[in-house]
């Protein structure tokens, strides 16, 4: 029975593109049947499209990614009702979260889309596109599975790793064990170098992935693996594409202004049918439709890291008859909202180079742009000490109040190490968390239906 509802699972992983009115406005097949599909450039551009939807639903960017991200952080309290939340919120999270389980199925889901469309893709002739659009289509594809295998690693560790197409329902094609972690990094590395050979020189529609998107998720990968000369020489190239820091921090998040120039890569939405849930999970009214206990509610420790005259905070959380309530996103919209999410952005990209520059010698530079963001924000220069140890300490901060909530925080303090982890929950939260506790768990299920599969240490 175990391997009865695996292959069903898989079947239906593969082969689900279905979506209604995707962000480009272009609507992929329900069923890509290997017989009557890409067969043409348009078949192509829909398969892609479908590897763009996998990122929008609730279970990923649309809710989950920002409790894994926030929740699990000292940002953000769970809020709401939900037990699965609760759990990841105070550190008591079990192999059966819910949380969990549709997260990672989601992102094996987004992964498949990506790989059917690099396997059906790269073999079609190139008389069947416009100029510059098999390489575009595929370093697009490459881009958003390097994004998927790299939220994957830094929050379960080693995972299972597929690259190809699923054309096997032998056990031995569909159980696969995990990959160590080294090997994880070195495919997303692979795969974003792909993307940016691929991607470069191409006039990108906006909301799709471009090089210089490509080149800064590099540069965030390499940062989380301490290499330091490689980060500043990526985000040394993403400074050359055009990207800006916006002279008003508010209007980052004016869903008049999407795909700004500080915007890298965001997932976009429509409303209606192809709207966000997330702004209406957190939003207070009148900027939600609905009242109810709100999820990802801030904490506040975070609340109190502003400075005087920040002007990030007003933009960042509110604070409605003494409750707080995150606030870069302004449309619930009944669960039908456009409001898009960033995914990564520029100021990121000049805290990531801060960091490297000052853990790999020139502190000055660092701290140059490390006033470029505070300056933004309506606050002066960086006045404390300069020792590269102090630095360090006052970017991750920085990190911290730029990017609040944006689902970036965990990873900031994991990547850090344990006690930089360890001190900012107890802080916060008033938690001592333990040192497996930087991996999540391997939802049981999957262990259940993968007898391959080994779950993490602590667990």
């Amino acid at each position: 029975m175990k391997k009865i509802k695996h292959l069903i699972y898989i079947i239906v992983a593969i082969l689900s593109f279905s979506c209604s009115e995707d962000f480009l406005e272009f609507v992929p097949p329900n069923d890509i049947a290997t017989t009557n599909f890409w067969a043409t450039q348009n078949d192509a551009e829909a398969g892609v499209i479908g590897c763009y939807d996998a990122l929008q639903p609730d279970s990923y960017y649309g809710f989950d990614y920002f409790v894994l991200g926030d929740v699990r952080s000292d940002n953000s309290f769970a809020g709401g009702d939900n037990s699965n939340n609760f759990a990841i919120d105070n550190y008591t999270v079990r192999p059966t979260n819910q949380i969990l389980t549709r997260f990672w199925r989601q992102v094996y889901t987004a992964i498949g889309r990506t790989n059917i469309a690099i396997d059906r893709i790269t073999p079609m002739d190139n008389g069947l596109f416009d100029d510059g659009r098999k390489d575009a289509l595929l370093g697009e594809a490459y881009f958003l599975r390097g994004l998927h295998y790299f939220n994957l690693v830094q929050l379960f560790g080693g995972v299972p790793l597929v690259i190809n197409e699923t054309l096997s329902l032998d056990p031995d094609a569909i159980e696969v064990p995990r990959s160590a972690e080294n090997q994880i990094y070195q495919q997303i590395i692979s795969d974003l170098q792909n993307a940016i050979s691929l991607l470069e020189g191409k006039n990108q529609e906006a909301g799709r992935a471009t090089v210089g998107a490509a080149e800064g998720l590099l540069a965030k990968v390499q940062l989380t693996l301490g290499n330091n000369q490689a980060v500043i020489s990526l985000t040394s190239s993403v400074m050359e594409r055009g990207f800006s820091l916006l002279p008003d921090f508010e209007t980052l998040f004016d869903q008049q202004n999407k795909n700004n120039s500080e915007v890298l890569f965001a997932v976009q939405y429509n409303g209606g049918q192809e709207g966000n849930v997330f702004p209406e999970l957190i939003l207070p009214v009148p900027e939600a439709s609905f009242e109810f206990i709100k999820f990802n509610t801030p904490t506040p420790n975070s609340e109190q890291l502003f400075e005087d005259g920040d002007l990030r905070k007003a933009s960042s959380l509110v604070n409605r008859d003494a409750i707080l309530y995150v606030f870069k996103w302004r449309e619930g919209a009944a669960f039908n909202s456009s409001d898009y999410s960033i995914v990564l952005r520029y100021a990121d990209v000049l805290l990531m180079r801060a960091e490297a520059l000052n853990l790999n010698g020139s502190t000055g530079e660092a701290i140059m742009l490390l006033n470029q963001i505070r300056n933004r924000a309506g606050l002066s220069d960086y006045a404390g000490a300069t020792s590269p140890s102090a630095v360090d300490q006052a970017i991750l901060n920085e990190r911290r109040l730029e990017l609040m909530f944006e689902g970036q925080r965990w990873f900031d303090i994991k990547r850090k190490g344990f006690e930089t982890a360890r001190q900012a929950i107890q802080t916060a939260k008033g938690i001592d968390i333990q040192s497996f506790q930087l991996l999540f768990p391997i939802p049981q299920v999957e262990i259940d239906i993968n007898e391959r599969l080994e779950q993490n240490p602590g667990y």
